[in-house]
């Protein structure tokens, strides 16, 4: 286990969403490697021989990550561009880094090593994986997603810093890239640039950006600072600080200070989401045994709501069996696209209303468990 397990961000976790990781079941070699092929024809390969100082930044990486290089750097002309990516097969187990003419000229082998090391670490934490948002069922689904690819970002900026072992650094080559612009136009004063971040929030941040793959670069930047200042990375490198956060509130001051920025409309989702899978799970239960008794009605209004309790009496007068199943699947199945965390919390409730129920029928059992079973 390397040390970027320990400082994975927390939210950059494919397991609290119920996708499998897209997968290929050849393992890709080099001879059947069409992304290889076609960088060996365009770009430039990186070497000792003719990237020297580039190669030796690249080694610097690697032996701070303490991981084997088993990737193929390449340099490919753009000069309108400042950009680095890590293409990689599924299944492969190694993966071709491509960084821009630009990006090389503008940033110094100490900022270039951050971008280095965020991209290896994309290979390491296996980010290409993760499924498109593209591919969601739902537009909860969707927005958890593009929530995942955000966070994916985070625990890459973290190796970048790592990588470098600079934080300075590190902030330098965010703003590098994000304005363009090299040393001669800009003043690292990195609390000046977190002015625009509180300014951003005091307007109620950019709604725009949910629906962005990457969070703001002032996101960013705070992000590392705040990792900077945890207890457990000042702990693991011998620092002689003490450190201000544990790394997990660490990790929720940055997912606050992200949705100031994207807005709650996320929350808002999932939360409504929930409340209409209790409501509908919860009637389920109840009539597993074909009635809906006062006693569980007054449980349902208690819970509920005498509004919606008036409002599930009148469907029932009007409605079939079937038709109720229908509206409860359908809740259960897009249930289904929350967070693992939020999918625990319906089952922990439907739990404790299944054990209120007046009768625990079979019916009412097997009601429960399919329920269960299509949440999860």
């Amino acid at each position: 286990m390397n040390f970027l397990d320990q400082f994975r961000y927390t939210f950059d976790n494919l397991s609290e969403l119920s996708i499998a990781k897209n997968q290929d079941t050849e393992t890709k070699t080099s001879y059947n490697n069409p992304q290889l092929k076609s960088l060996l024809s365009t770009s430039v390969k990186v070497t000792p021989e003719i990237f020297p100082k580039v190669a030796e930044t690249i080694d610097q990486v690697f032996e701070r990550l303490k991981l084997k290089n088993n990737f193929n750097f390449f340099i490919t002309a753009n000069h309108l561009q400042t950009q680095a990516l890590c293409a990689m097969m599924p299944q492969s187990s190694n993966a071709e880094i491509i960084i821009t003419s630009k990006m090389i000229d503008l940033l110094n082998g100490e900022e270039l090593q951050s971008v280095i090391g965020h991209e290896v670490s994309h290979f390491y934490y296996q980010h290409s994986l993760y499924p498109s948002p593209n591919q969601a069922r739902t537009k909860t689904e969707f927005l958890n997603l593009l929530h995942l690819s955000r966070a994916a970002e985070i625990s890459a900026d973290r190796a970048g810093f790592l990588g470098s072992g600079s934080l300075e650094y590190s902030l330098r080559s965010m703003l590098k890239i994000t304005s363009g612009l090299g040393d001669q136009h800009l003043q690292f004063n990195f609390s000046a640039y977190l002015n625009q971040l509180r300014e951003l929030t005091e307007i109620k941040g950019d709604q725009t950006q949910l629906y962005s793959t990457h969070p703001t670069f002032l996101n960013r930047m705070q992000a590392l600072i705040w990792f900077s200042m945890s207890r457990e990375y000042h702990q693991f490198f011998e620092t002689n600080k003490k450190g201000v956060y544990d790394l997990k509130t660490v990790d929720q001051k940055i997912n606050e200070s992200i949705k100031k920025v994207t807005g709650n409309e996320l929350d808002v989702s999932n939360k409504e989401i929930i409340e209409k899978a209790l409501l509908w799970g919860a009637l389920w239960i109840y009539l597993g045994d074909k009635k809906f008794s006062k006693q569980e009605q007054e449980k349902f209004s208690k819970r509920f709501g005498n509004k919606t309790t008036i409002s599930i009496l009148g469907l029932l007068n009007i409605s079939n069996m079937p038709i109720i199943e229908k509206k409860v699947m359908t809740a259960y199945a897009e249930a289904s696209t929350l967070l693992k965390s939020d999918r625990e919390k319906i089952t922990k409730e439907l739990r404790e209303i299944f054990q209120g129920v007046d009768e625990h029928s079979e019916d009412s059992k097997k009601n429960f468990e399919k329920l269960i079973k299509t949440l999860n």
